[in-house]
């Protein structure tokens, strides 16, 4: 392949695919859920009117705690596309990507004319060039099993794991668990990533990687 124009063209299929199957499962939490809605005028006529909901909606409420559970379940499946998005993403900005410059407030973690520097370029997300969220991102994916992510990756979660714009911004303990390594019950952060970065759909996949490779 030639360009990047060439290599979105030629992989157009696949991701469509990929966003087919990630949305899959997320249908199907859409299509079982259950929600209190209601105006009330007390406290205590808010807590009639749930209680009668409670009742009434008792199948549609056991419906949708069995589809997260289910959803949980197959959430390291979803993670695997989202991961093999994330890989389709990074060999573009690996391949064609024509970003030499290194942000400053990245300076002291990425070395010149290193792996990451091409990546060092999109809109910012949380602080962060989606180029990093995505190369990132697929790393932690594709090392899940690795404790010890070199930099700088690690800066990367950091950052969006603090970057959230909740709570008081001076307390440094107060941390996202969708983006923070430490969060155990999390294998691969992919499907977290490709959320935040809002790819639910091959627009908006390829609308951010034609501006971030300048096509």
């Amino acid at each position: 392949m030639q360009n990047a124009a060439e290599y979105l063209d030629k992989t157009r299929s696949a991701a469509a695919l990929l966003f087919d199957g990630i949305d899959t499962y997320l249908a199907f939490l859409r299509q079982h859920s259950a929600t209190f809605i209601t105006s009330y005028t007390s406290e205590a006529d808010c807590n009639n009117q749930f209680d009668a909901w409670r009742i009434e909606s008792h199948s549609k409420i056991q419906a949708a705690h069995d589809a997260q559970k289910q959803y949980l379940g197959e959430r390291f499946a979803q993670a695997t596309l989202c991961g093999a998005i994330l890989q389709l993403a990074a060999k573009a900005i690996e391949c064609y990507s024509e970003n030499t410059q290194i942000p400053q407030d990245w300076v002291p973690f990425i070395k010149p004319n290193s792996r990451p520097v091409p990546f060092c370029t999109g809109k910012l997300v949380r602080g962060v060039p989606l180029g990093l969220i995505v190369y990132a991102g697929r790393n932690q994916h594709t090392h899940f099993e690795d404790q010890n992510l070199r930099e700088p990756n690690v800066e990367v979660f950091r950052r969006l794991a603090m970057n959230h714009g909740f709570g008081n911004a001076d307390e440094k303990s107060v941390v996202d668990p969708a983006f923070h390594l430490d969060t155990e019950s999390i294998t691969s952060f992919a499907h977290n990533i490709t959320a935040l970065i809002a790819w639910r759909s091959l627009d908006a996949y390829e609308t951010d990687m034609r501006e971030l490779l300048g096509i």
